[in-house]
């Protein structure tokens, strides 16, 4: 936690410049203006303001970063894992940061998975089937557009290093990696282009090693 704050303080006007040198970003993390805090836009209940739709809707700022608890860590002999996740909004021109702690885990971590579904997305993409003559179709696939278009990128706590990145244009993000450090903490941006207005579910997986997570029908 120590880490978090101090790096705020001594990155944050560098991310406002849009200056990564300082900070050895790369690449930098845009400053995509955070509006969804004052817009007022149409949310799940209904037109309010988009804050009282989402919890999180005051972390559009690294240094605002929510912090993601973890509801479930294991650690066993030579193996570890650690789940946390959220549920948000992303409103026109709107971005969340979470902040992860993974230097406290009781094991080094070592494997990254992040799943997002948006726009109304299932888990897996959908699927049909035929049984006894009848079609029937499991799953929802968005429509693929900007407004469909979420994108999640990872970096490192410490110095802003981009850790890995994903997007995708129907909702569905499956972000696995190894590729970079993951044992000095993590911030997580959620975001999506001017069009994008839609709520999205965001589960996180920290691991000791890979394991598999695919869809089977």
């Amino acid at each position: 936690m120590q880490l978090r704050k101090k790096f705020a303080l001594s990155c944050s006007s560098v991310i406002i410049a849009a200056s990564a040198a300082a900070c050895s970003v790369s690449p930098a993390p845009e400053d995509i203006e955070g509006v969804g805090s004052d817009a007022l836009v149409a949310g799940w209940g209904g037109v309010g303001v988009c804050n009282q739709a989402d919890p999180y809707e005051k972390n559009n700022r690294l240094w605002s970063a929510t912090e993601l608890a973890y509801y479930d860590v294991y650690a066993g002999s030579g193996w570890g894992a650690a789940y946390t996740s959220a549920t948000a909004f992303i409103c026109k021109k709107d971005q969340d940061w979470y902040f992860m702690s993974t230097s406290d885990l009781p094991f080094m971590p070592g494997w990254l998975s992040i799943r997002a579904q948006a726009a109304g997305a299932s888990y897996c993409p959908v699927y049909e089937y035929e049984e006894d003559g009848v079609t029937y179709t499991w799953g929802y696939d968005p429509p693929a557009g900007p407004e469909s278009t979420i994108q999640i990128d990872v970096y490192s706590a410490g110095t802003l290093q981009l850790v890995a990145s994903a997007q995708s244009n129907i909702g569905r993000i499956f972000l696995d990696t190894y590729d970079g450090p993951m044992e000095q903490d993590l911030y997580l941006r959620v975001r999506g282009p001017k069009e994008a207005y839609y709520g999205y579910n965001l589960s996180v997986r920290v691991q000791t090693h890979a394991f598999e997570d695919e869809c089977e029908y």
